[in-house]
């Protein structure tokens, strides 16, 4: 070897050193990136003994009632599952519509599941659904001039994967980590539940981002997480963005890449939550919605049938509502009433699948973000369905097209109605990939909802916690207050593990393990 490869394989080895010893000090600084959060008593026993009985009712068959009624199911409670909807998963089921005389599963949209999700990926394994996991290699979002920035191969640990990110072009490092405006993210890096949202809650994502005076790439990659709360950036708490980045980017080392399903969530998600819940004894009522919670005794009475224990899991507005319609909640307990009627759900979100007779995008990822082409545009996001669900695919490949779904996670109030939306969808579509005008659409499925819970700002304070205070009611939904952080599916899912140990702590049984990422930011004090 030459002097001069000698001496640049020392200086290699030197950085690769010197890295090394930064990614194990910030680990350790943090306490590890994976925390347990529940109490384990060895004392107490795993699983009820063959000769007691516990009835639990779970309300809601999305992620935060599935994960509350398999935990309860795996230790020999005696579960009945609610749902109003003929299909389960909530947030992640799915429905079968008509294509040209074919069946097609269509679903509320395209999910992320990255890899810190500890609770959710270690139930998706129980069940079995982690054999649908597919990697995705690239995190891409589409500038409105429709070029790109890809976000791979980032250095994944704290702190260090800000600097990574300069490599990618969202930001020159004069231009941030060098200048003023790096002391604008110091409250990313101090993440504290009570200090941030007692600074931050009140401050809308807007007025941030405007007196931060980002870089335009690296604004644009804090939009796509603004984004997925389902909020416009003058309604969002800025607080709430803290914690979703600290979440996602600033405690765990797992980075920005996630898997997602290989099929459509009924056969890939669906399926098999039900096989493995009727295989535990519990029984799934679909198409059976509850209207009413009343006391019986020590426990609860839906409709004709009495259980110990309800866990509440629907979304936002289904809990207010269903709160509201069982009068003796509400006199008995008008604190817990009160709470409940005072969570509010965001603005409209709506997802738009189109089957088209041309195939377009195909040097893109299966998952692509989009900016927003103007103030009161609509598109955020571009699944290329028909490269990821089977039925779809063969759709496709008989006709020579490709099956599009088009996301709006906070639709502009400047949209009227269905069709306003449904006609922005398609343009901002046809923007971003102009191969698309003029294809003829065989078919479009259009869903327009309000029921995510809403993070805006001053309503931290308020949010509903884990604890009711109400014997025997207990609450899980990705709207639902932890006491650590997480968010969107992993809140859901941490949210319904949270409710059984609350019942198993009733039935004195050991608790089932539940972790977290760091509670607090890297810098914080």
């Amino acid at each position: 070897m030459s002097l001069k490869g000698m001496v640049g394989a020392a200086a290699k080895a030197a950085f690769q050193g010197a890295l090394q010893t930064a990614r194990g000090a910030i680990e350790q600084r943090m306490g590890g990136y994976r925390h347990p959060v529940h109490r384990d008593d060895p004392a107490r026993p795993w699983n009820l003994s063959p000769d007691a009985r516990a009835r639990v009712a779970v309300v809601g068959g999305g992620i935060a009632g599935l994960s509350a009624a398999i935990t309860l199911a795996s230790r020999g409670v005696s579960v009945t599952l609610f749902e109003r909807e003929r299909y389960l998963g909530g947030k992640c089921g799915a429905w079968t519509v008509d294509v040209d005389g074919t069946p097609q599963v269509v679903d509320h949209g395209f999910h992320a599941f990255f890899r810190h999700y500890y609770n959710l990926r270690a139930l998706l394994d129980r069940v079995g659904v982690s054999k649908h996991f597919k990697p995705i290699d690239t995190y891409e979002i589409l500038r409105k001039d429709r070029t790109r920035i890809a976000i791979r191969d980032v250095e994944t640990t704290p702190l260090l994967n800000l600097v990574g990110l300069a490599t990618t072009g969202v930001y020159r490092t004069r231009d941030l980590l060098l200048s003023r405006r790096m002391h604008k993210l110091d409250p990313f890096l101090r993440y504290d539940e009570a200090r941030t949202f007692a600074d931050w809650d009140h401050v809308s994502y807007d007025d941030f981002v405007r007196e931060a005076d980002l870089p335009a790439d690296l604004r644009l990659v804090f939009n796509t997480f603004a984004r997925a709360f389902f909020a416009s950036g003058d309604r969002l708490s800025v607080a709430a963005l803290v914690r979703a980045f600290h979440f996602y980017y600033l405690s765990n080392d797992a980075g920005l890449l996630y898997d997602y399903l290989d099929d459509d969530y009924e056969t890939a998600l669906a399926k098999p939550c039900r096989a493995w819940l009727e295989a535990h004894g519990a029984r799934i009522e679909t198409g059976s919605p509850v209207t009413s919670l009343e006391p019986a005794g020590e426990g609860w009475r839906i409709g004709d049938e009495s259980f110990d224990h309800v866990v509440l899991a629907t979304d936002v507005v289904g809990a207010r509502a269903l709160v509201a319609a069982s009068p003796a909640i509400v006199e008995r307990h008008p604190t817990f009433a009160a709470q409940i009627a005072r969570q509010r759900n965001s603005q409209r979100y709506a997802i738009l699948r189109v089957w088209l007779d041309r195939d377009v995008g195909t040097d893109l990822p299966v998952f692509v973000i989009t900016e927003r082409v103007a103030p009161d545009a609509a598109l955020d996001a571009v699944t290329f369905t028909h490269r990821v669900v089977p039925a779809a695919r063969d759709w496709a490949s008989e006709r020579q097209g490709g099956v599009y779904e088009l996301h709006s996670y906070a639709v502009p109030d400047a949209l009227p109605d269905d069709r306003a939306i449904r006609d922005a969808l398609v343009r901002e579509f046809e923007h971003y990939l102009p191969a698309a005008k003029g294809a003829r659409i065989a078919h479009e499925h259009l869903h327009v909802r309000a029921d995510f819970a809403a993070f805006h700002t001053g309503l931290h304070a308020d949010r509903a916690g884990t604890d009711t205070g109400v014997p025997g009611l207990h609450v899980a939904g990705d709207w639902v207050r932890l006491p650590f952080p997480a968010t969107l599916l992993e809140a859901a899912c941490a949210s319904g593990m949270v409710a059984a140990n609350q019942v198993f702590d009733a039935l004195a049984l050991r608790q089932e393990p539940v972790w977290a990422v760091p509670s607090r930011g890297v810098l914080a004090r």
